[in-house]
């Protein structure tokens, strides 16, 4: 039997993106034949305000699919419609009312989101720490890659148009080989290249599946995107670095910018000044002490003074939790989703400072080792120093 699932229609975000991008409306049959792929719909629900223009010839459309309008008031700024719009309330309700069928349906175990707003991130983080498949439809080339990243399945809207073309067409032409998704990865790694664009990995799945209607790595035999360009890598079509805590994409031919020469990432484990680093710092009290001031006075934050007991535990512990030894990329990731999920409050440049704070003052323990087994070169990896006295005080804190 099919899993029940519920669909969240962010109206407003997916018809000002179908209306930009392809000058035509939605396509609300197109949207739910998709969603019965991954099993039983039980609740369909679209919110807007219906009042708007745009929006007011939708709910006998919708509700002759099965989808119930929600009324939510838009609000303005000061000066009437022509100022720009508030859509916060819109946003706010439809996860509100997601998280509420989440605990009165524990039987459903599939949400999909049709939108493309990266806002809805912690709304997908919330879902799928409750043992949930999330599965976002939306316009590809206006959806945020971070929320093409954060759910388990993304749907690009084009497939949907795409997929109703090829089955009018099936018994007209003879059916076209499959693309090769890792020739596709290239030519998507060189339009970004082109276009100047970020080649963080979200960007570049995010680029593949506008070139290919859809896209999903594990049709490829692959459980993560990553793993996927982690094999075109070793194919020797791409090549990946760790550049400003986050995994970028470049071509075999491309220089790849250095890191800067105080970067720690490149630096092999040592022995400094009587301690050990990732062991037992054996250094005398009041040494310790003094170095640990220093380190603070030169970047700028001390993990003691400038975090409070509880925001240095949870970091601490979210380390914990990660494949060891792990990148800093993903120890970045790793504290970023707590600021999501509303844990933390924490702006991304104060989440760089407490990454570099927290391996200046070795709570960091560096390991060289190779990314996987067929690698050509080693790489810094990082676990945390549970062996440190303030490490373990941190930890044991919250027994």
């Amino acid at each position: 039997m099919p899993d029940d699932l519920a669909v969240f229609i962010d109206w407003e975000n997916i018809y000002i993106s179908t209306v930009t991008e392809y000058n035509s409306k939605p396509n609300v049959s197109a949207i739910l034949e998709k969603a019965r792929e991954y099993g039983r719909i039980v609740s369909a629900t679209a919110y807007a305000d219906w009042t708007d223009g745009d929006f007011r010839e939708a709910p006998p459309t919708l509700y002759s699919n099965g989808i119930a309008p929600r009324y939510i008031s838009a609000r303005y700024f000061p000066g009437g419609k022509s100022s720009k719009r508030r859509t916060n309330s819109i946003d706010v309700m439809l996860a509100v009312e997601c998280s509420d069928f989440l605990h009165n349906h524990p039987q459903v175990g599939t949400y999909v989101l049709v939108t493309g707003d990266g806002d809805f991130i912690p709304l997908v983080n919330l879902l799928r720490s409750q043992g949930k498949t999330v599965v976002v439809i939306g316009v590809s080339e206006a959806a945020s890659y971070h929320l093409i990243e954060s759910a388990d399945h993304f749907v690009s809207y084009a497939s949907l148009l795409e997929e109703e073309r090829a089955a009018r067409a099936r018994d007209r032409e003879p059916r076209k080989k499959a693309p090769d998704p890792f020739k596709e990865l290239v030519r998507a790694v060189e339009n970004l290249k082109k276009g100047n664009k970020a080649r963080v990995l979200g960007q570049v799945k995010q680029q593949m599946i506008v070139q290919m209607g859809s896209f999903d790595e594990r049709n490829a035999g692959f459980k993560k995107f990553k793993d996927f360009v982690v094999e075109a890598e070793r194919r020797g079509l791409v090549n990946t670095v760790d550049q400003d805590l986050e995994l970028q994409v470049y071509l075999p031919n491309e220089k790849i910018p250095a890191p800067p020469e105080s970067d720690l990432a490149a630096e092999e484990p040592h022995e400094e000044d009587g301690a050990v680093r990732g062991g037992e710092d054996r250094r005398p009290a009041e040494e310790i002490a003094t170095s640990e001031d220093e380190s603070a006075r030169r970047d700028g934050l001390d993990l003691r003074e400038d975090l409070t007991p509880y925001e240095l535990r949870t970091i601490c512990e979210s380390v914990t939790r990660l494949k060891q030894p792990t990148s800093l990329v993903e120890i970045f990731s790793g504290i970023r989703e707590l600021d999501e999920r509303g844990e933390l409050e924490l702006s991304r440049e104060e989440i760089e400072g407490v990454v570099k704070a927290m391996l200046d003052a070795d709570y960091l323990k560096a390991t060289r080792a190779k990314p996987y087994k067929q690698a050509k070169a080693k790489m810094t990896f990082y676990s945390l120093n549970s062996d440190l006295s303030e490490v373990k005080e941190i930890l044991n804190s919250s027994r």
